[in-house]
């Protein structure tokens, strides 16, 4: 048979008879009954006994059953209090009220009355017990699933960069680019972009609509993506199409769905003369107006093949000469203020993180 879970008590109370009274009427549902003679020593008491229930006369020589109430309250004492009183006065009720006293008893007192007060307070304090443990308990599950949460995702997170990274870099062999050539535009649009004021919640989706911009090309047959030759306009038509088709790839990718309209738009026009929609100035999205800029910027200082890169002078010249045609001006501004140093460190630290990511 389980035992029942009994109280410590301990009774205030400057009459040595009453506290015999207490003692003698709670021995029977309790673990412990201790005594005190008065407020000083009953925080003796308190401080070297572990009590769940406080049974205290009002009216003590010193300080009162109510000043004792008022330091358990402060103190936050995790213990059930019941007040003793010869007489009540409504203003110490409501105090003790206010202050959460557990009940109040007036003498001369009988011991089923005492019995019944000290159960009840007993109940509920054990109540308030488990419900603040269970709280603490659940608080300390949700946290812990929170964390695992953040782990899953984090992971989930670096699966879904490392599968872009792979795919970025297939579509850059198919098209005979250095696997760098995605990492150093979004280099470039991430640098311009903070330059430019742009969102920093932002950032992310840029990142990835600059690194996936040319996803559509993946619809693209090999015999024109690949062409050594010029393409004829039947062949550039279908070239075109590639924003489109990038677009409606991303679209399908909930967390990309952001990413979207700067792979759809990457080929649009500061003066509307661009594909797929002809969209001019401001109707350009901000993120891919960075990009173009970045773009060219890459397109002008690296190797191809069959020719040597320009450099970064002669991309500054041509990005300044398109200003409003093909560029946005304002992006041009932010652009030419910036060193040529300062776009090679990108370029660099470009070529290390793709390193990193092969």
């Amino acid at each position: 048979m389980m035992n029942r879970l009994l109280p410590k008590v301990l009774v205030v109370d400057d009459e040595p008879a009453v506290r015999m009274f207490f003692r003698e009427a709670l021995r029977p549902i309790t673990a412990q009954v201790a005594e005190a003679a008065d407020a000083a020593c009953a925080l003796e008491s308190i401080e070297s006994g572990d009590f769940d229930i406080i049974v205290c006369d009002v009216c003590m020589p010193g300080a009162s059953g109510v000043d004792l109430l008022s330091m358990a309250q402060q103190t936050r004492w995790d213990v059930g209090f019941i007040l003793v009183t010869g007489q009540i006065q409504a203003e110490t009720v409501v105090t003790a009220l206010r202050m959460q006293a557990s009940d109040f008893l007036l003498k001369p007192l009988m011991a089923e009355e005492v019995t019944r007060s000290v159960t009840r307070a007993f109940e509920r304090l054990v109540s308030a017990r488990q419900a603040r443990a269970y709280q603490g308990a659940l608080e300390t599950s949700i946290q812990r699933r929170t964390h695992e949460l953040e782990v899953a995702l984090s992971e989930l997170e670096s699966n879904y960069q490392m599968t872009l990274e792979a795919l970025v870099a297939a579509l850059d062999a198919r098209e005979h680019e250095t696997f760098s050539h995605s990492h150093r535009v979004r280099a470039y649009t991430r640098y311009l972009a903070r330059r430019a004021g742009f969102p920093p919640s932002l950032l992310p989706s840029l990142e990835q609509g600059a690194l996936l911009h040319d996803i559509g090309k993946i619809a693209v047959a090999d015999a024109i993506l690949q062409k050594p030759a010029k393409l004829t306009e039947e062949e550039w038509v279908e070239m075109r199409k590639h924003p489109l088709a990038g677009d409606e790839i991303l679209k399908r990718v909930p967390f990309l769905r952001p990413a979207s309209a700067i792979v759809r738009h990457h080929h649009e026009r500061f003066d509307g003369t661009g594909y797929p929609d002809a969209l001019k100035g401001t109707e350009i999205p901000l993120g891919a107006r960075l990009f173009t800029v970045a773009d060219t910027l890459d397109a002008m200082t690296s190797d191809r093949s069959y020719r040597k890169g320009p450099g970064f002078e002669a991309a500054r010249e041509e990005i300044e000469r398109f200003s409003g045609r093909q560029f946005d001006p304002h992006i041009v501004g932010l652009f030419l203020k910036i060193p040529s140093a300062t776009w090679t460190q990108v370029r660099a630290e470009a070529g290390n993180n793709s390193a990193l990511a092969k």
